[in-house]
C-alpha cells in the first residue's frame, strides 16, 4: 500500500491565505469616498496600469536581464489601438482592448525577432530608438493619431455586467487585473520558460550549451513584456479618457526602469512596491511646488545608493540575516553542551 505524506499547514499557507484576505477587504472596503478620495482612488489606479507595465519589464529585466526602454512605446500602441477602435470604429471597449492587446502582442513578437539581433548595450539603444520612433510617429500622423491633439471622446471601459462609471469602479476591475498578472508572472518564474530565461540571463553560452534556444527564449520575454505593456496602454486610455503621444515618449520608460529597480529587480511584488511608490510619493510632495522634483530625484537617487537591490531586495537580506542569527543561537548550546561532555 503506497503511504503518502501530508503537508502540514505552514507559515507559507498562512501568508497566502493572510495575503488573499488583505485582498478580498482592500477590494470591498478601499474603493469608498469615505476611505479614498476621487483624486486619491485616480492615482492609486493608475498605480495599478504602471504596475503591469513593469511587470514586463520584471519578465525582461529580473528574469531575462535585459535593458529595455520600449515600454512607453508598447503602452502607447495599446492604448491608440484602444482609442481608435472604440472612438471611430465605434467597438465596444472589451473588444477593442482584446483586439489592441493581441495585435500588440503579434508586433511585439516581430519586433523581438529584429531587436535580439543586437546584444547587450546595443539592443537597449535599439530600444530607445524603437520607442522614440513610436513616439514620432503618435506625434505626427494627424490622420490617425490625432497628433499633438491626441484623441478624447475615449468611452468608459464596459465590461457587460458592469460599466466603470466611476474611479471606484475602475479601482475594483483594474486591481483584479493587476492580481491576475501578478499572478502570472510569478507562476512563470517557476516554469521552464522562467528557469530557462533566468540560465540565459545568468550564461547564455551555458544556457546554449543545454540546449536552451537563447534567442527565441529572449524574443518570448520581450513578446510577453509587450502584451503586458499593450494591457496597460489600452487601460489608461480607457480610464483617462483621452491620450496625447506625452505619456508614451522615452522619458517614461526611464522612470517605469526605475520603478522596477526601486522595488526590486528581481522581485515580482518589488515592483507593485516601486510602482505605487513613484506614483502616489510625487502626487503627495505637490506642496512643495517647484521643488518636489528635486527633492523626489533626490530621494530616488538615495534610496538606490543604500538600496542597490531595491527594497525587497533589503528586505530579503534583512530576513536572511536573522535567520542565520537565530540558527546560530539554536546551535551554540549544542556545541556547548558537547564541549563541557
Amino acid at each position: 500500500m503506497l503511504m503518502t505524506r501530508k503537508k502540514g499547514f505552514t507559515l507559507t499557507h498562512a501568508g497566502y491565505i493572510a495575503a488573499a484576505v488583505l485582498c478580498v477587504l482592500i477590494f470591498i472596503f478601499l474603493p469608498s469616498e469615505d476611505v479614498v478620495s476621487r483624486y486619491m482612488a485616480k492615482v492609486i489606479n493608475e498605480g495599478f496600469i504602471y504596475f503591469i507595465a513593469v511587470l514586463g519589464l520584471c519578465v525582461m529585466l529580473g528574469m531575462g536581464g535585459q535593458v529595455t526602454f520600449s515600454t512607453a512605446g508598447m503602452m502607447g500602441i495599446g492604448a491608440y489601438g484602444t482609442a481608435i477602435l472604440a472612438t471611430r470604429f465605434g467597438m465596444p471597449t472589451l473588444p477593442a482592448l482584446l483586439i489592441s492587446v493581441v495585435v500588440g502582442g503579434i508586433f511585439s513578437f516581430v519586433m523581438g525577432l529584429a531587436l535580439f539581433r543586437l546584444k547587450g548595450s546595443y539592443f537597449s539603444f535599439a530600444s530607445i530608438g524603437f520607442t522614440t520612433l513610436l513616439y514620432t510617429i503618435f506625434s505626427n500622423w494627424m490622420e490617425v493619431t490625432g497628433g499633438p491633439d491626441g484623441i478624447s471622446r475615449i468611452p468608459a471601459l464596459d465590461l457587460g455586467f458592469l460599466s466603470c462609471d466611476n474611479y471606484y469602479d475602475y479601482f475594483r476591475v483594474y486591481f483584479i487585473v493587476a492580481i491576475i498578472c501578478f499572478l502570472v508572472v510569478v507562476r512563470m518564474r517557476k516554469t521552464s520558460f522562467g528557469r530557462a530565461l533566468a540560465s540565459v540571463r545568468d550564461n547564455e553560452i551555458a544556457a546554449r550549451s543545454f540546449g536552451i534556444n537563447a534567442y527565441m527564449t529572449k524574443v518570448f520575454s520581450f513578446t510577453i513584456a509587450g502584451v503586458l505593456a499593450c494591457l496597460a496602454g489600452a487601460m489608461y486610455a480607457l480610464h483617462a479618457g483621452y491620450i496625447s503621444p506625452e505619456p508614451f515618449k522615452y522619458d517614461q520608460s526611464t522612470i517605469y526602469l526605475i520603478m522596477v529597480m526601486l522595488g526590486g529587480v528581481d522581485s515580482t511584488f518589488g515592483a507593485f512596491i516601486g510602482s505605487m511608490l513613484l506614483t502616489i510619493l510625487p502626487e503627495q510632495m505637490r506642496f512643495l511646488q517647484s521643488y518636489y522634483k528635486l527633492v523626489y530625484g533626490v530621494g530616488v537617487i538615495i534610496l538606490m545608493v543604500v538600496m542597490p537591490m531595491g527594497i525587497m531586495g533589503m528586505v530579503h537580506a534583512l530576513r536572511n540575516k536573522i535567520r542565520m542569527i537565530i540558527k546560530r543561537k539554536k546551535t551554540a548550546p549544542v556545541q556547548a553542551g558537547t564541549e563541557v561532555s
